[in-house]
């Protein structure tokens, strides 16, 4: 895992940015008004399950999460890597530790995991399958769903003057602690494509649209959203 460094985008990643806002000048012109509850981003995506693409996404994530290489995942396995360990190494409290607890097993208890239960790939992806169509529903009703109660619960840790954003440097301690970012560039293509309204941060809104669109479907605006890292 390479070493995070502080540094603003470079002039590539600029130039980059300024290529993206045609397509995302047609993006909002497609989006739902927001309620209290949902997102200014809610729009109906459709998944892809048996894609070979999609499948092999979430094989890559079983694997990254399979910390001792036997083939299975518990949710012991996933909520000690996705966790405890980022949320001693991000200093968060108490409080924020648990709320992130909750919201890792909201998300894969949905998929039908638990404690001390071993899943192995098959069932873990069509547990993915399972959460998608429940995430998805939600999302195209502009409802709150898992993966952004996981989000909000993220942000909270992040998001030390309450501004409801996070910098480009906090992501890339996030992916850099995390694992899912090793890298600088990775990180920073993330953030290129999360950052729907170019304001050089990124609310749980945005990162909540993409990685919805990532992980649940094979959405086109957010294909490269961990760089090179994720297929």
């Amino acid at each position: 895992m390479q070493n995070i460094t502080s540094r603003l985008f470079s002039i590539t990643s600029l130039v980059a940015r300024r290529s993206t806002l045609p397509f995302k000048a047609n993006f909002h012109s497609s989006i739902i008004l927001a309620s209290d509850t949902g997102s200014k981003y809610a729009i109906k995506l459709k998944p892809d399950f048996a894609n070979p693409k999609w499948i092999n996404r979430h094989k890559f994530m079983f694997n990254f999460l399979d910390i001792n290489g036997d083939g299975k995942i518990t949710l012991d396995e996933i909520v000690s890597k996705a966790s405890d360990d980022i949320c001693a190494k991000l200093d968060a409290t108490s409080e924020q530790t648990q709320r992130h607890q909750d919201a890792i097993e909201a998300f894969f208890k949905k998929m039908g995991m638990d404690y001390g239960k071993e899943v192995e790939f098959p069932e873990f992806v069509k547990g993915w399958e399972e959460l998608a169509k429940h995430d998805l529903k939600l999302w195209s009703q502009n409802k709150s769903t898992l993966i952004r109660d996981w989000g909000d619960a993220v942000f909270d840790i992040f998001d030390k003057d309450g501004s409801g954003s996070i910098s480009l440097n906090e992501w890339k301690a996030y992916g850099r602690i995390s694992g899912i970012c090793p890298s600088d560039e990775d990180a920073e293509r993330t953030f290129e494509i999360c950052d729907l309204d170019n304001s050089g941060k990124l609310d749980v809104d945005e990162m909540t649209r993409q990685h919805l669109g990532f992980w649940y479907t094979l959405d086109s605006n957010a294909d490269g959203l961990y760089g090179d890292f994720v297929p």
